[in-house]
């Protein structure tokens, strides 16, 4: 699966620094002699970090090994809540296979009968783990802003961060300074909550656009 980190690059004297973003803080920095070695040796330490972080994210929102998440279906935004794709109702067991109690699965399940047959003996059989992207992520106020549809608004939790956590923000000092320049381009969600890695830089090219030619989204493919 694809993720995008929010890193900033600078130079510090005869030295380069690099830091990842995630949340209220940097969550990995890296040190080096040259800006594409320390852009490397920053990308090497997230990709290692977020293996470790993003499996023990998935194995909680795959289900349990009992009662793995059902492939049809589907999170209704933003409650979280369980639908059937097939029915577009919402499903009584909120989508969970009972491997070790059918009669609970198929008395539960909304799917046509041979559907229902077919649904438990894939999960049975481990051919469907019961992963899904969108349970427990987070919204991202500019992407809502944007139009996205639902399912694009919502982040993994380590593509998020707060505007203090890559510059010098301080929401009480600086937000009515923002608010009489911008007016209604920049709204208090945007600098309140935490952005995903691009609508990050977005934002900061409009209040600093120097600070934000220090900005990268870094791109991983992480193995789930």
């Amino acid at each position: 699966m694809k993720s995008r980190v929010l890193a900033r690059v600078a130079q510090d004297g005869d030295d380069w620094v690099a830091s990842a973003f995630q949340a209220e803080s940097a969550f990995c920095t890296a040190h080096a002699a040259s800006q594409d070695a320390v852009v490397e040796d920053l990308k090497a330490q997230v990709e290692e970090g977020l293996t470790i972080q993003a499996r023990a994210w998935l194995h909680q929102f795959r289900g349990s090994e009992d009662a793995p998440n059902c492939p049809e279906g589907a999170i209704k935004l933003p409650i979280d809540l369980w639908v059937c794709k097939l029915v577009d109702q919402t499903c009584p067991i909120q989508a969970q296979v009972f491997i070790e109690e059918p009669e609970r699965f198929f008395s539960g399940c909304l799917a046509p009968p041979e559907r229902k047959q077919q649904i438990f003996d894939t999960v049975a059989q481990g051919k469907y783990d019961g992963f899904h992207h969108v349970p427990g992520r987070y919204l991202c106020v500019s992407c809502e802003r944007e139009g996205k549809k639902p399912s694009l608004r919502y982040h993994y939790p380590w593509e998020l961060a707060h505007l203090e956590a890559y510059y010098p923000f301080v929401l009480e000092r600086d937000w009515p300074v923002i608010r009489r320049r911008h007016r209604s381009k920049i709204t208090l969600s945007m600098v309140s909550t935490a952005l995903c890695a691009s609508h990050c830089v977005q934002l900061l090219q409009q209040l600093d656009s120097a600070a934000a030619a220090q900005l990268r989204v870094l791109e991983f493919e992480l193995s789930r």
